[in-house]
């Protein structure tokens, strides 16, 4: 849903516009996730199709991994994550970085940080903001931009990323309170829409000086695992959403609008979720689910 488009039509006198933003604002349900100035975010489960989130069940229980699988992906996984974030290292030199541990350039060094990120989550059980701070250590050792920015715990200066201007520092305690209370709640039943949810509240927090992207994209993944979702350790969501990022950025332009409505995040990553299982499938000449263009589907 373009809400800039018609939120300024709206106000232009557009009664089409104004009555299809009237619909959508009817169907929203609240989420006990508040953004800086206290309102609380919304969602429109009825924009999130339930063949979506059959298909995406039904191409999961068809995937099988393996060991290798695994440490594939956490390379991959590393590798795409930060070449989102400007690494500038190619596929062809990820081998030289994993197996003789190269870290001459800032995006080698990006890459081995983040694949050790991977391997801290997997073996710290608690997920709580000492945990989020130890991760940000890790991803941004000797790499950090915006150093200059860095309290105690989170980011001491207000930072602005596109159109977004992230809370004020002074809030943050309240916002990573409130995350990590939504986060271990039993809320939403997928699991999929409740880590897209975590995703957006995260990078709109943005908390940390840098990093955030990584760290965002790595909770992702983490999450699914925890809720049960094992084959996520081998499925790099990275990958889809490096080869997707203007549409990433759009979708999160296009969940601050008036309503506090992020179902266009929660869409986008949605789709994320079945492009990239369909895409892992598919090299495995395996068609679970016939492919469906959801970006027509959610127009």
């Amino acid at each position: 849903m373009e809400y800039k488009i018609l939120e300024r039509d709206a106000k232009l006198g557009d009664r089409a516009a104004a009555k299809k933003l009237e619909e959508r604002h009817a169907k929203l349900v609240e989420l006990e996730l508040r953004e800086a100035m206290g309102n609380k975010l919304t969602y429109c489960p009825e924009a999130l199709p339930k063949e979506l989130l059959s298909d995406i069940d039904k191409m999961y229980g068809q995937i099988s991994i393996t060991d290798i699988d695994t440490e594939v992906f956490l390379e991959e996984e590393s590798f795409h994550s930060c070449r989102i974030e400007g690494a500038d290292t190619t596929q062809d030199e990820l081998n030289e970085i994993f197996r003789a541990k190269r870290s001459e350039k800032k995006g080698d060094k990006m890459i081995l940080n983040t694949y050790r990120a991977v391997k801290y989550l997997n073996i710290q059980k608690k997920r709580d903001v000492d945990t989020l701070v130890q991760l940000w250590k890790i991803v941004t050792d000797g790499v950090c931009d915006n150093e200059r920015m860095s309290g105690e715990r989170f980011r001491n200066g207000v930072v602005k990323v596109g159109s977004h201007e992230a809370p004020e520092p002074e809030l943050l305690d309240y916002c990573m309170k409130q995350f990590f209370r939504f986060y271990h709640e039993e809320n939403i039943e997928s699991p999929y829409i409740k880590v897209a949810i975590v995703h957006f509240y995260f990078v709109y927090m943005h908390p940390f000086c840098d990093g955030n992207g990584r760290i965002g994209r790595l909770l992702t993944s983490d999450f699914l695992i925890r809720s049960g979702l094992d084959n996520f350790s081998a499925i790099t969501l990275s990958k889809t959403i490096n080869e997707t990022a203007p549409a990433y950025y759009q979708a999160l332009e296009n969940s601050e609008n008036s309503f506090f409505d992020i179902t266009p995040f929660i869409q986008y990553m949605l789709k994320t979720v079945y492009d990239n299982l369909y895409e892992v499938l598919k090299k495995q000449n395996r068609f679970v689910v016939e492919l469906t263009d959801w970006n027509k589907v959610f127009e």
